[in-house]
Order: structure tokens, then sequence, then C-alpha cells
């Protein structure tokens, strides 16, 4: 069935960073899109790595219910062949690649995936882009070609005080206008601005234990932020989506819209983004039958919430070996069952430790598992996570408890407003790791020991204590956000209110 112009009067294209996390939460929408508005075409730009499990998510949240005109109109494409799945390695044919296509969506032209072959009917062109809060080169594509005739939006999957920490003004802790800053240094000395933005990211690594106070999330000192780079596009942009709720950072969302009212951008809070009846309808366990059949012997065995969910996404793993294997060791000790997935490019597990995983009899070890049919089993009581937002999001709407083992990025601020403020998980601290992560807790005082016995001592710790009545007050607190996470997208859900104002305020025919 192809389309015409006259059929298709709103097209909302998307891009992203190769990170599962930016993608999978806009699959959600996209397909919402689709089902709920009969003249709507919805194009994803991704890499070839996700289009199955793109599809995979989509499909989540069909529930088989869609018909063959609705799954046509989400047109999930890779621009470029490849079968890398390093998210650096991705991105810079992605970026060389989006804007031919852009420019034949623009021309009402035909498409096609670089990867599948698959060929996409022409459609009327984009009226809104999408694209995410890491793909500044895609913006400057898309603004190139059509300038400021279509809206973009900048997509942030991430916990917004980190947002706020890198990108924000300082009176509310963040670093303030670097872009402003670079230009004012440029003029000063005469340097390229590659060379002040160097300069300045050796400013921003090089921490001195300066007070960071940010509305919503506890005091914390500069290196406890593990800094990255900053982000331009953010400012340029038309308005910004973010993928969190209400609920879970509420006082950071205020600061967040007053930050971005002064740059004349409105801020849409259109999460959490999870499958329609996640945390009440069966998950599909996605063809993974080693999973399922681990989480019914473990259930018969061990009962209710007995297995522990390993997973720290598909970017992050641990640089220090010996402490995945003194965690594994620990579980294993204490016949705690759990399942564990290396699912990250850069993750590093030896033939020694995987058989020992396998001997032990509790435990299950694979390089994929279907994380939102693990985290909604009877068996499963605890995630260990990296804290990234999507997980996060993924675990309270399973009403799951986590244990936090943060990294960089948003993780180490979420994980503090996890375990302190929200009070629905413990955080490990003997794992950090590095010149910033063995310096002293701001909250605590305490400083990492930086050795193997050291997170040993702690892991077996939290594993007592969750099984303790403080894990049983973290699982309460965790079971309330599942209940207000199913509301955000009903009928009058804040996350529902929110994106209409978006489509209205922009001229999208969206009911």
């Amino acid at each position: 069935m192809a389309f015409s112009n006259n059929v298709i009067n709103t097209h909302i294209l998307f891009s992203a960073f190769p990170a599962w996390g930016h993608v999978r939460p806009f699959c959600i929408l996209a397909a919402r899109l689709v089902q709920e508005n009969e003249n709507t075409a919805v194009t994803m730009i991704i890499v070839p790595s996700f289009l199955k499990k793109a599809q995979a998510e989509i499909s989540a949240e069909f529930r088989d219910s869609a018909s063959e005109n609705v799954r046509r109109r989400l047109r999930v494409l890779s621009s470029f062949k490849s079968d890398s799945e390093d998210p650096f390695v991705l991105m810079p044919p992605l970026i060389g690649s989006y804007g031919a296509v852009y420019q034949n969506l623009v021309q009402s032209k035909p498409i096609s995936c670089s990867a599948t072959g698959e060929m996409f009917d022409s459609v009327s062109p984009p009226n809104a882009v999408i694209l995410d809060f890491f793909a500044y080169p895609l913006m400057l594509a898309t603004r190139a070609i059509s300038g400021h005739s279509v809206p973009i939006a900048s997509w942030f999957s991430a916990h917004m005080a980190t947002g706020i920490r890198f990108w924000g003004p300082e009176k509310f802790g963040g670093y303030g206008d670097i872009n402003k800053k670079v230009e004012q240094e440029v003029i000063k000395t005469g340097a390229t601005t590659k060379e002040v933005e160097e300069k300045l990211f050796d400013f921003v690594k090089n921490t001195k234990g300066d007070m960071v106070k940010i509305p919503g999330v506890p005091d914390m000192y500069d290196w406890e932020f593990f800094p990255q780079l900053y982000y331009r596009g953010l400012r340029e942009g038309d308005a910004v989506f973010v993928t969190t709720s209400y609920t879970m950072e509420g006082e950071t969302l205020e600061a967040v819209k007053s930050w971005f009212s002064d740059w004349k951008q409105e801020v849409y809070v259109v999460g959490p983004l999870l499958p329609a009846g996640y945390g009440v309808v069966k998950e599909s366990d996605r063809g993974s039958t080693d999973t399922r059949e681990f989480l019914e012997r473990t259930l018969v065995k061990h009962g209710e919430k007995s297995v522990t969910l390993i997973s720290f996404g598909t970017v992050f793993w641990p640089e220090a070996q010996d402490y995945i294997e003194e965690v594994l060791e620990a579980f294993i000790e204490k016949n705690c069952p759990f399942i564990i997935c290396y699912a990250s490019p850069f993750a590093k597990m030896s033939e020694d430790l995987i058989q020992r995983v396998k001997d032990s009899d509790i435990g299950l070890i694979s390089k994929w598992i279907p994380q939102q049919y693990i985290l909604n089993h009877k068996a499963t009581g605890w995630f260990m996570t990296h804290g990234g937002q999507n997980s996060v999001m993924e675990s309270l709407g399973s009403g799951i408890p986590m244990i936090c083992w943060p990294f960089e990025a948003d993780q180490p601020a979420a994980a503090a407003h996890l375990s302190l403020n929200l009070k629905v998980a413990f955080e490990l601290i003997e794992v950090r790791t590095g010149d910033n992560g063995l310096k002293p807790l701001l909250r605590s005082g305490n400083t990492p020991k930086g050795t193997r016995e050291a997170v040993g001592i702690e892991i077996r710790q939290v594993i007592e204590s969750c099984r303790g009545e403080k894990g049983q007050e973290l699982r309460k607190n965790a079971l309330a956000f599942k209940d207000e996470f199913a509301k955000a997208w009903e009928t009058d859900g804040s996350s529902r209110r929110d994106f209409r104002q978006f489509s209205l305020k922009y001229n999208l025919r969206l009911s």
C-alpha cells in the first residue's frame, strides 16, 4: 500500500546517538503516535545493530493489535551498513549518511534501509524532527537543508540533574554558558575554538572538591560527577523532550524548565515511555528460552523475588574485572540467584568466570537478555544497574528496587537521588575507581578504599540488607512508583498532556 501526500499530514523524523537507552523510549512513543493517529507517519533513522531490537520494542507496544496500515506508517531504517556494535564506531557513518536521507524525505522521495534493502514509500516531508541531545551534527545537517521551517526538538533521555550540571546555568549548579565562555576565550587569546574547548574540558576534568547544589538531588562534590564532554545543540533547538517523569524528578524539572525558559524553549516531559500495560500485562521472553527456563526453575526452588538481574546497559562495563568477579562470587556464596548480562562491546568476561557461573547452578550469564521480561517476572526481586535512565524507568515501572553501580554521565547523580531521596535503591560505593572515584563523598564523608576486599565486604552487606527490613522498605517505595508511572500516559496523564501541548504549538495534527 502506497501513501499519498494527502493521506499523511503529520510526519515526524527521529534519530539518535547509537546507545540503546537513547533509542528505546522513542520506539514506544513512535508506536503510540502511529497507532492513535491514522494520518501520521514516523521515520526512525538508527544504526544497523538496533534494527531488530527496535522492531521488537515496537511490537511490544503494539502487542499484536496494530493493523498493517499502522505498522507501515512506522518506518525504521538505517542509513548505512555496518556489523559493528561500538557506538563510537557507528556514530561517524550515521552523521555522514543522515543528510542524504533527510534530503530525500524533504523532497518526498521514497527511501530505503541501507542495511536490509527494505523500501519505504514516499510521504509528505517531515514537519517535526526529534534528535537525540548528543546528535548535534545531525541538527546542523537538518538546519542546512530545511532551515528553521521545520521545528527541531532535542531528545533528552537522561537523568535531568546531570543535564543541569554539564549544560545548565550556574545558578542551578551548572557550568553555565560554555559556548559563550569558549567564544570569549577565543577572542581574548586568539586560540582556535578546538584549542579552547580542549582546555576547557581539562578544566572540567580537574575537579577541586567544590560543592555542587542542584535542585532535587543531594549536594555532591564536583568530582562525584565523573565529567564528560558538553553538548552545544540543546540551545539551538526549538523544544526539548525529556523521558523522565514528574513523579521521579519533580523539583529538578522545575529548575530545568526555568533554565530553558531563558532560552525561549519549552520543556515537554513525556516519560516514562514503557510498553502499554507494562508491569501488568505479561511481557514476552522474545525467544530467550534459557532465560524463561532459568526463571521458572528458580521460582520453584528459591521462591518469588529471589533473583537479582545484573546489567549495565549496552555501553558501560566495570573496568576492574576483579570487582565483578568478587560480586558474582558473593552471590554464589550467599546462594542468591542472579542473571548477568554483558551486552557492552567493552565487556570483559573470562572463560573461567563464565564457567564458574554455569557451574554454580544459581546463575545465568548471557550477552543478551529480555530485560523487561525479567524485571516483570515473579522470580525477580532486585536489579543491579549502572543507573542509566532507561534501566531506572524500566525497574521502577516494574516495582523492582535497585542496587546502583554508577559509572559516569547521568548515573552518579541518579544513584544519589534514588538511594537518598527516593529510597528505592542501595548505592555501591566501594566499586568506584580512578582519581575522582576514590575521593570522599560529600553526603557521607566515606572514601572508597579501592580494593577487592572492600568490594566483597560491601556487596555481602547489601545482599543481606536486600533480604532484611531495609530491603522491604525499598521494595514498598518502588511499588509506589510503579502505580504512579502507570498513570502518566492515561487520557489525562501528565506525559500525554505535555505531548499534546507540543503538537498544538507546532500545528501537528495529533490527537
